[in-house]
């Protein structure tokens, strides 16, 4: 008689962790997670991160991004709660082990936790990973040890990581899938530039707090001086949150500015501005998208800014002026505030035909360079792929896995 072979017991779904703390990295993490769904749906994920991500399917175990916070003071007086989710989180690997981990951006915490899950054998998996090209180089040691594949968003990026001998592969910048996705309310821009007159300047102080406290009110004395010079342009704020916008609007009332706050209407607020005074971050290649000139800025204090320029290898804090190698763009980084130099860079960009054009034409080229279709998707294939090969072996560390 012959023997039948018994039937292979179903293969258990593949369990993923991310770990996300940016509020701009849990939007692109959410549409990781979806692309992901859409090629496994029966993959278990969850993490600590943001309420994008739960939207998309998540489980939320920490709230990462409700401690999204900069410079090196800042993060000191948070540093309990940090240690405290990383705890946590270890001990529920004892019982729920993942098939691989995704730390997204936020280095200074994923990195940290990267190293102890080296320790754990557990595959870790870098998505849009720090931009060691521009700040803290040194840290590509400690991601050769701890990260066992690295997917980089800029094209440049992967000839580093590979120099340096850590698994690499390009996928693209995410934000232009979600920006071609999104589009903007047609109806909401045409009311607005009709509302603006001559001029539309957005003032875009960034996503967090105490970005808002810092850099809104320099904004606004700019503005001040630009309205004398151009008196019927309307200034724009658009905030992520509510209570940030409430926040802006108590800054607001200490200025004579023309000004509208809105909430949720940023994209329409880059499309129709003639100019933005912008904090650095992904908010610039957003205005790259929409092709609309741009003044980025940050403001810190005297000790943030001495720091920072022993750590930065790059005299640009804006990542236009980063990815061209030139100051496409005017960039200041502030130790105190200089509202008339603001003014006077942003009033430059509005009457100056040929400095406009020549600003255009060079976003315009960046764009080019970094609208890679399909990025979500791609990530989402390699992690994937990843975490099946490596499923219940052990890995050695850092990027001594199995090619």
């Amino acid at each position: 008689m012959s023997q039948v072979d018994s039937p292979k017991p179903p293969e258990k779904p593949l369990r993923l962790f991310f770990s996300v703390g940016d509020i701009s990295a849990d939007l692109h993490a959410a549409n990781l997670i979806r692309e992901i769904r859409k090629l496994r749906g029966d993959t278990l994920i969850e993490g600590m991160g943001g309420p994008l991500m739960a939207e998309a399917g998540c489980k939320i175990h920490h709230v990462l991004t409700s401690m999204n916070v900069m410079w090196f003071s800042r993060v000191f007086v948070q540093l309990h709660r940090f240690w405290r989710m990383l705890r946590e989180t270890l001990k529920h690997f004892e019982t729920a082990r993942p098939d691989a981990v995704v730390v997204v951006d936020y280095p200074g915490f994923n990195l940290t936790l990267a190293r102890c899950l080296r320790k754990r054998r557990i595959p870790v998996i870098y998505y849009i990973s720090p931009q060691i090209w521009a700040w803290m180089p040194g840290r590509i040691r400690k991601i050769r040890k701890r990260i066992t594949k690295v997917l980089c968003i800029f094209p440049f990026e992967e000839e580093i990581y590979r120099r340096a001998g850590v698994p690499v592969e390009y996928v693209g910048h995410p934000m232009f899938d979600h920006l071609d996705q999104v589009g903007v309310d047609g109806e909401f821009c045409r009311t607005l530039r009709e509302e603006a007159g001559p001029a539309l300047i957005g003032l875009l102080p960034g996503s967090r707090v105490q970005e808002i406290q810092r850099l809104l009110p320099v904004m606004a004395r700019a503005a001040g001086l630009i309205a004398r010079d151009v008196p019927k342009a309307l200034f724009a704020v658009s905030c992520i949150e509510e209570r940030h916008a409430e926040l802006a609007r108590d800054i607001l009332k200490g200025f004579d500015v023309p000004v509208r706050v809105f909430t949720r209407r940023t994209l329409e607020v880059m499309k129709e501005a003639d100019v933005c005074m912008v904090a650095s971050g992904t908010a610039t290649l957003e205005l790259t998208h929409f092709n609309t000139p741009m003044v980025v800025m940050y403001r810190v204090n005297p000790l943030n800014y001495l720091i920072a320029r022993l750590f930065m290898c790059t005299r640009y804090i804006g990542m236009v002026n980063i990815l061209s190698g030139r100051e496409v763009v005017p960039d200041r980084l502030l130790w105190r505030d200089d509202p008339k130099g603001l003014a006077r860079e942003v009033l430059d960009l509005l009457t100056n035909a040929k400095r406009r054009k020549e600003v255009g034409e060079a976003l315009q080229e960046l764009r080019t360079k970094l609208d890679h279709p399909g990025a979500s998707r791609q990530a989402a294939r390699s992690i994937l792929k990843v975490a099946e090969e490596l499923r219940g072996r052990v890995v050695d560390g850092g990027s001594q896995w199995p090619a």
